[in-house]
């Protein structure tokens, strides 16, 4: 079972300043949305859209609260956006949101230093791993790295991942219940920097050939070349789970069965709800332990059940019978052979 991170704090920036003064905290609040909105769009093109540009001029309406921190000697202003109101601009300017329900990256990355490959673990000390966590809470992209034990060090090793042999480190990925594992190589020794990446599912039980996205480049400094791995994975991400509206009046339903108390069925639309696909939903039909949530849907039905198969909780199961909300005549608008194919059960 895949183990998709929900992030937090998508409605809130930290962003240094040197002084408290009102003309700074004017621009770290600009700034603050900037961030905010990079982080539920997940794309660099939504600031252009002439209404968001317009907001991140005058970005006072949206803030929902702010202060100053101090850490390790440097001062901060922390803001907060009103979560609902900042989807709204995005929606009302039809880019793509990016839902908190997001996919848990699993990270093996080499290092090579003067004199030695390094295979950065879970709690490297290395440059790069505190780079990679500033740009994971940046852009929204939950990142997970290899503990690096003897179990580890058996299945993979510098050269596994050096010549992207993805069979080789998926099998080692096993455990660690990740959605995707991205394979990177970072050159510190070169002039400028070199650095490599690959990007595949976790898991799928079919040949790797083809990675789903991959990149090589030179960069400045080991800096921008964890900016842009993590860049090119985000990517890859919004383009299949943000979804824009598309102006069209899609109707779907989702069956869920096994259901066993009220709990669940609050839980299920509430969790239906928060989906970036999802624009309304209601229970409208419950059959013993099965129950119908049809839904008005931003995207379409694709991206719904691309989204659904993200969360642990929600487990697809294949309709092997006639579905029986249709055994009544006229007990709801959608032929048997439109309801015959997934239902899902409730884990939570």
């Amino acid at each position: 079972m895949a183990n998709a991170a929900e992030v937090s704090k998508l409605d809130e920036s930290l962003v240094p300043v040197d002084s408290r003064s009102a003309a700074e905290r004017k621009q770290a609040i600009s700034v603050g949305l900037k961030s905010v909105i990079l982080k539920n769009s997940g794309s660099n093109s939504t600031l252009a859209h002439p209404s968001i540009a317009a907001m991140v001029k005058q970005p006072t309406a949206l803030i929902s609260q702010f202060g100053y921190q101090e850490l390790d000697g440097e001062l901060y202003l922390q803001v907060s956006f009103d979560h609902k109101r900042v989807i709204r601009l995005l929606r009302e300017a039809k880019q793509p949101v990016w839902g908190k329900q997001r996919p848990l990256t699993l990270v093996w990355v080499v290092e090579e230093l003067p004199g030695e490959r390094v295979i950065v673990n879970d709690g490297s000390l290395l440059e790069s791993r505190s780079l990679f966590q500033v740009e994971s809470e940046a852009k929204g992209v939950p990142l997970l790295f290899p503990l690096m034990d003897l179990d580890d060090n058996m299945k993979v090793s510098a050269n596994d991942i050096r010549g992207m042999f993805a069979e080789q480190v998926d099998g080692a990925s096993q455990r660690y219940q990740a959605d995707y594992f991205v394979m990177a190589s970072i050159d510190t020794t070169a002039s400028p920097l070199k650095y490599n990446l690959a990007l595949y599912p976790v898991g799928k039980g079919e040949p790797m050939h083809t990675p789903l996205v991959s990149k090589r480049d030179v960069v400045g400094d080991i800096n921008a070349a964890v900016t842009e791995i993590i860049s090119t994975v985000s990517e890859y991400y919004v383009g299949r789970y943000a979804i824009a509206d598309t102006g069209a009046e899609i109707d779907s339903y989702v069956d869920f069965i096994d259901i066993t108390d009220m709990k669940q069925l609050v839980s299920i639309e509430k969790y239906l709800k928060q989906l970036s696909a999802v624009k309304s939903v209601q229970l409208t039909q419950l059959n013993g332990s099965r129950a119908r949530y049809t839904l008005e849907l931003f995207g379409t039905e694709e991206d719904l059940h691309r989204l659904m198969n993200l969360e642990p909780r929600v487990h697809p199961q294949e309709r092997l019978d006639i579905d029986p909300f249709n055994r009544v005549q006229g007990s709801d608008p959608f032929t048997s052979e439109e309801s015959v194919g997934i239902e899902y059960r409730w884990q939570g």
